[in-house]
């Protein structure tokens, strides 16, 4: 029990220090913290000797290097990443094709998942532009109108033949990908490469979609409905593992 209050006062200043940001005197932290003076100061050496937080005028601390570098290894998309690789894999697997996951971020595509045929450009952790994934269609058609305008204000580069760059095609495929629910790249990221993409509904606003891509033989809009079904059940198995 001593051992586990110890802990937890050393952890309740630790985030007093790093949310104050330094402004307060560490010695008026510890008084809110409820700690005994001399108390506080040995937290403090051993929170600064850990390099968790660091001296930054007399009296005052914020937080340290390894403090950021341990909050830089942390991932958001842990959780959703355990959760929705098995269940990718597994449709993968009967699609004979490659499934992703992906968020919308830096008004790109960023890959976390991917699980299938390991073939082709793409890795996980690679970014993408939106415009012409699955992914990024799918993501995209949920904004709001300000932010997709701001989007389409940017110059649409094409990849291909068949990559949409005039703004007002793009919005109506938008708009047609939102109405229908799923989101098609028919050979627009590359000739030889077709994907279906469906929102992750549960995480709305959250800026999530998974997809199906392959040949373009199969993966084309004649198809679309069909495999946009099946990833839907998968996102609905995402969604339940979660808790929603």
């Amino acid at each position: 029990m001593q051992g586990s209050q110890s802990a937890a006062r050393t952890l309740a200043l630790l985030e007093a220090v790093t949310l104050d940001g330094g402004r307060t005197p560490a010695a008026e932290l510890i008084v809110r913290a409820g700690l005994a003076p001399a108390t506080g100061r040995r937290l403090l050496a051993l929170l600064v000797e850990r390099k968790l937080i660091m001296r930054i005028a007399r009296g005052r601390y914020a937080g340290g290097e390894r403090l950021r570098q341990l909050a830089a290894r942390v991932s958001p998309h842990a959780r959703l990443i355990e959760i929705a690789r098995p269940l990718l894999r597994r449709l993968a697997q009967a699609e004979r094709a490659t499934a992703y996951l992906g968020v919308f971020e830096g008004e790109m595509v960023t890959y976390l998942v991917k699980e299938g045929m390991q073939t082709g450009f793409t890795r996980e952790q690679i970014q993408l532009e939106a415009y012409c994934t699955g992914i990024g269609k799918v993501l995209l058609a949920q904004l709001v109108e300000s932010r997709l305008n701001a989007y389409l204000a940017a110059p649409l580069v094409p990849l291909t033949e068949r990559t949409i760059t005039d703004p007002a095609a793009l919005r109506s495929e938008l708009g047609a990908t939102r109405a229908r629910g799923y989101a098609i790249d028919d050979r627009e990221m590359a000739d030889d490469l077709g994907c279906i993409a469906v929102p992750l509904d549960h995480l709305r606003g959250s800026d999530y979609a998974i997809s199906l891509s392959g040949s373009p033989t199969r993966f084309n809009p004649g198809n679309a409905a069909d495999i946009a079904a099946r990833l839907r059940g998968t996102a609905e198995a995402i969604s339940r593992q979660l808790g929603h």
